[in-house]
């Protein structure tokens, strides 16, 4: 399958399932976010079991402690987008995730990784914040509750990235070897805790800004189990994508489909979803995106320059 299959479909999927998910938490109210995410990561789990059983996948796995250490993390993390996703609307969760590039670097600098940036990638990653800001300042959706959650999302996915990249070079997986190797430990740490959070102690949810209520209390329509089947549909689609993509395509075609996931997204998630603004406001937020957008984009476009610069 070509760049450009891959591409579209890896567009598709990752677009469709941020829709999915804000259609089964904010509109069929199925705030069950760790029953979904365990739900999501047996069917992933299972098909890359089934891959390996077929031979078109090699196994290799990261060493026990190491795997379910990233495991944990992993868990933590898409919990956290996630609840992002519902506590937020589409577009200001969208345009938090621009910050995760910014927010690595700062964490790396923290953590005492020194690594030297041009002035032109600095500009560039200023021209995203400043798009951010503009974005956000124009949602009327912005919330306490929703603002601390997209902040720990954004800033424990930088993390999450650092760390799983570190490991996955450390012992030599590629993408795909390191998902198969986490995804069983995932959802096993996933069934625990929606256990725990949805049906023995739901009420401990409030703790960590989740929406309170009980699984066995939830009263689940046919519609909802059609919806969850389908965003657990979608995830395999887009992980099998974006491996397909990131091994058949360039660094920049990679952050092309990227900026335009958020664009999608963010136009999508406004008519679907999020509150109606006046039209000015629109246009401001639209600008916002655009600006954001260009930073990233800009910012990729130039780490692919040095990145040829330096294997040449």
């Amino acid at each position: 399958m070509s760049a450009l299959r891959f591409g579209t479909l890896n567009l598709i999927a990752s677009v469709s399932i941020i829709l999915v998910n804000k259609q089964i938490v904010s509109v069929r109210n199925f705030h069950f976010i760790l029953t979904l995410l365990t739900l999501n990561f047996l069917t992933t789990s299972g098909f890359l079991i089934f891959l390996v059983s077929c031979g078109w996948l090699k196994e290799k796995h990261l060493p026990p402690r190491d795997r379910w250490l990233v495991s944990l993390m992993a868990v933590l993390t898409v919990l956290l987008n996630n609840a992002n996703v519902e506590a937020n609307s589409v577009g200001f969760y969208q345009i938090t995730k621009l910050l995760i590039i910014p927010s690595v670097i700062m964490i790396e600098k923290i953590g005492g990784t020194h690594r030297s940036y041009s002035p032109r990638i600095i500009c560039s990653l200023m021209v995203a914040s400043l798009g951010v800001g503009i974005a956000t300042m124009s949602d009327f959706e912005v919330n306490l509750r929703g603002s601390i959650l997209a902040c720990l999302s954004v800033l424990l996915t930088a993390r999450y990235q650092i760390w799983q990249s570190a490991k996955q070079h450390e012992h030599g997986l590629d993408p795909m070897q390191i998902t198969h190797s986490v995804s069983l430990p995932q959802a096993q740490i996933g069934i625990v805790s929606s256990l725990v959070l949805d049906v023995w102690q739901p009420d401990l949810k409030s703790w960590l800004l989740l929406r309170s209520g009980g699984l066995l209390e939830h009263d689940i329509h046919g519609t909802d189990v059609c919806w969850i089947i389908a965003c657990c549909f979608i995830a395999v689609v887009m992980n099998l994508s974006t491996y397909g993509i990131l091994g058949c395509s360039s660094p920049v075609t990679y952050q092309v489909i990227g900026q335009l996931k958020t664009c999608f997204i963010v136009g999508l998630g406004y008519v679907f979803f999020d509150v109606k603004v006046p039209p000015m406001w629109l246009i401001v937020r639209f600008v916002g995106v655009g600006i954001a957008v260009v930073g990233i984009f800009a910012y990729g476009l130039l780490k692919a320059q040095e990145q040829k610069k330096r294997t040449s």
